[in-house]
């Protein structure tokens, strides 16, 4: 009888410690946007271009590179997100692009860094705009954080 009442216990305590680690795991509704339009994507959360219904390139935050200076410290590098994304066209054909593409990191508060991209026999501009936090959170996540981007056609 001990052995199972040990059992249930071991089973609870590990079940209790996986409760947390399960809200990691959701991934966010995918959202719709248009050409020349700014769209903001959060970890593995997926952006429509240009209608949810008929879309001529799906982009995916696949992977984020990021480093945040603690609170009250001082630190040599500024804090920074760099996002792999993945792009799928209408054809089903995926590639990979990871920023920032040029080695030369660029701090701006504007424009991060941009790239073109050839899908659907057509070439795309992608340009990485900006970063944000969720307010308040000193130790941000993957899921914590959000990107803003825009992609624009050019022939």
């Amino acid at each position: 009888m001990k052995k199972y009442l040990l059992l249930v216990a071991t089973s609870m305590s590990l079940l209790a410690c996986d409760k947390n680690s399960g809200d990691t795991n959701v991934v966010p509704a995918a959202v719709s946007s248009t050409f020349d339009q700014e769209f903001t994507l959060n970890y593995r959360q997926q952006a429509l271009l240009p209608s949810a219904t008929r879309p001529e390139l799906v982009v995916e935050a696949t992977d984020l590179t990021y480093s945040f200076c603690p609170k009250n410290a001082r630190c040599f590098v500024p804090d920074f997100v760099w996002p792999t994304l993945t792009i799928t066209d209408a054809q089903g054909q995926t590639q990979q692009v990871k920023l920032p593409v040029n080695q030369e990191r660029t701090y701006a508060a504007d424009l991060l860094d941009s790239t073109s991209v050839r899908a659907n026999g057509r070439r795309y501009v992608l340009y990485y705009l900006n970063w944000q936090v969720q307010q308040g959170n000193d130790d941000p996540q993957r899921k914590d954080i959000a990107m803003r981007y825009r992609i624009g056609k050019v022939n």
